[in-house]
């Protein structure tokens, strides 16, 4: 059988899955910004009688919100509802990404 390598970085073992790092967050509290977040605001209206739910387009919670998104990612600048293990925001995908980046590029120089 054919696994896909373990490697070590900051003292933490990943193994890569089709060339990428996998993190697990699903016990990781999902952060919510309430004013200004139109992916957390939780107004839901519906257009008519079994309708489903959505977002207001004039919500008064966050589309009239003019000021900075809150928590940009580190690596993509776009609202990040995760903090990574030093408690700067981020997408999990982008820290997988940035993970298995430095990862291989580690890996590249020890074999030069």
């Amino acid at each position: 059988m054919d696994s896909e390598p373990i490697l070590t970085y900051q003292g933490k073992r990943y193994r890569l899955y089709e060339g990428r790092i996998q993190l697990d967050w699903s016990k990781r509290p999902c952060l919510h910004h309430r004013v200004g977040c139109v992916l957390c605001c939780d107004v839901r209206v519906t257009t008519r009688p079994g309708s489903h739910p959505r977002h207001p387009k004039d919500c008064a919670n966050c589309l009239t919100y003019t000021g900075p998104r809150p928590d940009p990612c580190r690596h993509c600048g776009k609202t990040a509802h995760f903090r990574a293990d030093d408690g700067r925001p981020t997408h999990k995908v982008c820290q997988e990404i940035a993970i298995t980046t430095a990862l291989l590029a580690e890996t590249e120089g020890r074999a030069a």
